[in-house]
């Protein structure tokens, strides 16, 4: 039976059985693996994201069906069409159908829900050929996608939002209450500098609803001149240093199968030079998110790209660990590391959760019931491979966790006992959010966790997606935040809640939470910081806009629906009291489908820049991405370090930094701990810390995750960079120069 066991642990036999379960042979690559992915589990009709192969099924048996069906094929072919990105030959499909509900003769080939699509169908296909023919076709105004829309952003074609105008108004004089058409009608008012006062006076929405609550400085969208405003879909993003070179590199994905990851190196010269040719992943496309950590402790970042997310019974997609060979290549490792399996994720989370040195990695997976995909755990075993302890550690408590919808996990010490213990978001409304406590080692060496959330106050059941931990107040304990994911009724576009939000009608959509550490417990104070508002975010993290020391949130907001063109949101932290929105001060109001986000200081000033992956899920729905510079480098203080570990795990995440200032003549201290960020989109592993007005640091205290090593180093300057290794005494000031961008 040992034997077997034994037999059963070799990474090797691992891969032969689950090949063996999917069907691929022993011999298969990663690259022939997702090939086969990709061609049975995403490129079919059955899968509603793959609009274009819709389309191809909907031409085939439209020819073969009696003239009474054609309509009713017809308007789902031109549903796909539109979602394809065939805007004009949608448009020319639902015109005649609009006509003849219209005026006759009746659609009697149709039934009433399928009539009552065509209208809103129609309105959002001329909408989104505005969208098309300016914001895409003329990227240089990309105000005309900013709310509120400035002169700059004004629609050179007119024809989409003037007849998109005309469909919302109809629309409204049959339903005043039409909450969406009311939004979306504001937004073409927009698009033609027509803005608010072409807007009929009883479906306006006042300017002031948009207002800021704090007067944040512009941060302007600088990806065009870098070279970094990829026009994809929905993906992750990754800013780091790939080659240590002490510059940040970025590392991006569509979450398509067909679409390249891309990869971009800082030329340290206010350019990038795309390497994604000669990089070795021109074979490893798609993915919905990825993840760094350095998981060999040979010095260079690593990434994990997650695949298969909301696609259901389609999400047999495998995910990859690229292995960065440090010099601008990477390798897919999955299978030899052992990491192959086939479950729908875009989020995981990297820790040293046993506290040996090797980072580990948890993956939260999406089930159903009837098609349940367990979270996995896999614990580093320090030679190249990973092994599979979810089970032993406690994470498959009961087959109702297993069923659970995950959407975001994050890794967080809430009790500071130097375990790291693990949240988990999940989508579904009828399951609770969980954290799971680290409670250490049993006498085998086996790592174990204990299901606590609802006992220490975080165990809420509602429907939620991104998350993260943070200090949010600077007192030394985790608080962990996590966007809510609902809207009001089934089928209700997310636009009407934010519509009734803006104008204070009553919504019941989710909102976002925070969850203030008590010292071990945990209390929601989303109200009491100005908080309790929809979120909506898919992508989300957070960063400190004007290197105060207090963290700020950006949420990347949206759904698939094309009509989902809602502003994305953030929200500066003040003093760690409250919230304040500065989505319109700051520029960043994006209307276009948000995704992963990244706070990562790119041209080395001093304050941290954002860059955002736009576009959705379908293929049509395509947008550019964002890289917000901000203005903040001579605003207030800051400093930066590098770490790494000897004894921890060599990219030290999960460490502790502590750091004790004066400021206003009063000491002040701003903790950090190292970490991407939040659940979906990965910021730098370097501690980028803003010092608020500091006059001096008076100590820095580091506790590295892990080893527990605890090292106070003082005599450290103001707007510095530097490098730390775990157990040298001596503090190594790194220069580097700001990049002109």
């Amino acid at each position: 039976m040992k034997q077997m066991l034994a037999f059963y642990k070799k990474p090797w036999v691992c891969i032969l059985s689950l090949c063996l379960f999917f069907g691929c042979k022993e011999e298969s690559t990663m690259q022939e693996l997702l090939k086969k992915a990709s061609k049975e589990h995403f490129f079919t009709p059955e899968n509603d994201y793959a609009s274009s192969v819709k389309v191809a099924y909907f031409d085939s048996i439209i020819k073969t069906v009696p003239a009474n069906k054609k309509s009713s094929l017809n308007l789902l072919k031109a549903e796909a069409l539109l979602y394809a990105g065939k805007t004009k030959r949608a448009i020319d499909i639902l015109e005649p159908l609009w006509d003849r509900r219209l005026n006759g003769p009746i659609n009697y080939d149709l039934e009433p829900r399928e009539e009552e699509k065509i209208g809103p169908l129609l309105a959002v296909a001329y909408l989104r050929m505005g969208e098309q023919q300016n914001c895409l076709h003329h990227h240089e105004a990309s105000a005309s996608c900013i709310i509120p829309i400035d002169p700059k952003g004004y629609h050179h074609a007119k024809e989409g939002s003037r007849k998109a105008i005309v469909m919302f108004e109809k629309m409204l004089s049959y339903n005043s209450h039409d909450f969406n058409s009311r939004w979306l009608l504001n937004i073409a008012y927009m698009t033609l500098g027509e803005y608010p006062d072409g807007v009929p006076e009883k479906w306006v929405i006042p300017e002031s609803v948009f207002k800021s609550d704090y007067p944040l400085k512009k941060f302007r969208d600088i990806a065009p001149k870098l070279g970094l405003n990829i026009n994809e879909l929905s993906g992750g993003i990754v800013v780091d240093d790939f080659n240590n070179d002490d510059l940040l590199d970025v590392l991006v994905s569509s979450w398509f199968p067909s679409h390249l990851l891309r990869y971009f190196v800082n030329n340290g010269d206010g350019n990038f030079t795309e390497k994604t040719q000669t990089a070795g992943v021109t074979e490893i496309g798609g993915g919905l998110n990825m993840v760094q950590a350095d998981y060999n402790n040979d010095g260079f970042l690593d990434v994990f790209v997650l695949r298969g997310a909301w696609l259901g019974k389609l999400g047999k997609h495998p995910n990859s660990l690229l292995r960065n060979n440090g010099d601008n290549t990477f390798t897919d490792v999955t299978i030899e590391a052992g990491l192959l399996s086939f479950h729908p994720t875009q989020t995981a989370t990297w820790a040293d959760f046993n506290n040996d040195g090797w980072i580990d990695l948890f993956i939260g997976n999406e089930s159903e019931p009837n098609n349940i995909h367990p979270c996995e755990l896999y614990i580093n075993n320090g030679d190249g491979t990973f092994s599979n302890k979810t089970k032993s550690a406690g994470l498959t408590v009961s087959d109702a966790h297993n069923a659970y919808y995950v959407k975001g996990v994050t890794t967080v010490d809430f009790d500071n006992d130097g375990w790291m213990d693990i949240y988990v978001s999940n989508y579904k409304t009828s399951s609770k959010n969980l954290l799971f406590k680290n409670t250490g080692m049993d006498e085998v060496g086996e790592i174990h966790f204990k299901e606590v959330g609802t006992s220490i106050g975080i165990g809420e059941t509602f429907s939620s997606f991104p998350t993260w931990s943070f200090d949010y107040d600077n007192d030394g304990w985790m608080d962990i935040f996590v966007a809510g994911y609902k809207r009001s009724g089934y089928g209700d576009p997310i636009s009407a809640d934010i519509t009734k939000e803006y104008l204070g009608f009553p919504h019941q959509a989710e909102t976002m939470r925070l969850y203030k550490n008590n010292g071990g417990t945990f209390s929601d104070v989303s109200s009491e910081v100005g908080l309790n508002k929809i979120g909506y975010a898919m992508g989300a993290n957070y960063g400190d806009l004007d290197n105060d020391g207090y963290l700020d949130i950006y949420l990347s907001t949206g759904e698939t629906g094309f009509e989902s063109i809602i502003p994305n949101r953030v929200f500066r932290n003040s003093y760690g009291k409250t919230f304040q929105d500065v989505t319109t001060a700051g520029g960043f109001g994006h209307l276009q489908k948000g995704h992963a986000v990244s706070f990562s200081d790119i041209d080395n000033d001093g304050d941290q820049d954002i860059h955002v992956v736009m576009g959705g899920a379908f293929e049509g729905d395509n947008f550019f991405n964002s890289v917000y510079e901000n203005p903040y480098q001579n605003e207030n203080s800051w400093v930066k370090f590098i770490l790494e570990g000897t004894k921890a795990n060599r990219s030290a995440i999960g460490s502790k930094l502590a750091i004790t200032i004066i400021e206003a003549g009063q000491e002040r201290v701003i903790f950090h701990s190292i970490g991407s960020g939040g659940s979906f989109g990965s910021s730098t592993l370097r501690a980028e810390i803003g010092l608020g007005k500091a006059s001096e640091i008076i100590k820095l205290e580091l506790t590295w995750a892990g080893s527990g090593t605890r090292q106070i180093f003082e005599n450290i300057k103001l707007n510095t960079f530097y490098k730390i290794i775990e157990g040298n005494p001596q503090i190594k000031e790194v220069y580097l120069r700001p990049i002109p961008m």
